[in-house]
């Protein structure tokens, strides 16, 4: 009776011990000494082959392998050191990997490669687009991108570079449908560059009209070089179809948009798939 007693003790024990370990949130006791360095020396220098980041990149941005140790939420775990002392709000942050540079949305500069200049296509007209300018409002980053929720999901760090542009909202104003160049980092067929024509028989106000249509140039910006976007780029001044006026007296029908001197004075009020004009606004399509 003592052996078998002994035996199924053994038994349960050995079972038990089994279990626990192969729940990876539970490591070994000997991690729970936060002076034990599983990581190279180096594992928090940026410099360093051995940075950490460098590490995470190349298992595929998993960061799941860090929350066995470090917790779920990062702030220390079974490994009682806290991932937070240095990512403040979450490793998990859309500037940890990229972004952050010049704006705080998370989109480049920089890039995952770390670079900031526009010349990268990873970091492009990222800013300009991003930001509220003489010509435009902020353009938000679902007109180009599927915004994942959050960093796990599909189509995120699952998915291969280069990124994926899916087109919405404004840029596919009036039904178009936008193209990206990869090869040659273009964007061409967009409403926000010229893709658009109004028709004479639909407008409210034909007389201006020297054809039957108005037009846009349908321009095809390259991502990497700003001046190939210039005022005057994605539509004429006036537009092709518009009866011929100085730009300076654009302000006699868009006042609520241009100044006397040529100068918009509104950006909301432009690249918005509104027309504004006296001071109505209505949509172009």
């Amino acid at each position: 009776m003592k052996r078998s007693l002994v035996f199924g003790v053994l038994f349960l024990s050995t079972l038990t011990l089994v279990f626990n370990c192969s729940k990876t949130k539970d490591p070994v006791s000997a991690n729970r000494n936060p002076g034990l360095s599983v990581h190279p020396e180096a594992f928090l220098e940026p410099g360093s082959a051995d940075f950490h980041g460098k590490t995470i990149a190349a298992n595929n941005w998993n960061l799941a392998v860090c929350q066995e140790c470090h917790g779920t939420d990062y702030s220390g775990g079974i490994a009682e050191n806290s991932c937070l002392t240095c990512h403040e709000n979450s490793p998990e942050d859309c500037v940890v990997c990229h972004g952050g540079t010049d704006n705080i949305t998370g989109a480049p500069p920089e890039d995952l490669a770390g670079n900031t200049d526009v010349s990268a296509r990873g970091v492009g007209m990222h800013t300009i687009h991003l930001t509220e300018s003489s010509l435009s409002t902020a353009i938000a980053c679902q007109s180009c991108h599927v915004v994942p929720n959050t960093f796990n999901a599909s189509g995120h760090i699952d998915s291969n570079l280069p990124v994926e542009l899916t087109f919405s909202g404004l840029a596919l104003t009036g039904g178009v449908n936008p193209a990206w160049d990869t090869n040659n980092l273009t964007c061409a067929n967009s409403y926000c560059h010229g893709n658009w024509s109004l028709a004479k028989s639909e407008s409210r106000s034909g007389f201006i009209y020297s054809e039957d249509n108005m037009t846009g140039n349908n321009a095809s910006p390259i991502w990497t070089d700003a001046t190939s976007a210039a005022c005057g780029t994605c539509h004429g001044l006036p537009p092709n179809g518009h009866n011929p006026f100085a730009l300076t007296a654009c302000f006699t029908c868009h006042g609520t948009v241009i100044d006397a001197n040529g100068t918009i004075i509104d950006s909301t009020k432009h690249i918005n798939g509104m027309v504004n004009v006296f001071s109505m606004e209505y949509p172009m399509f």
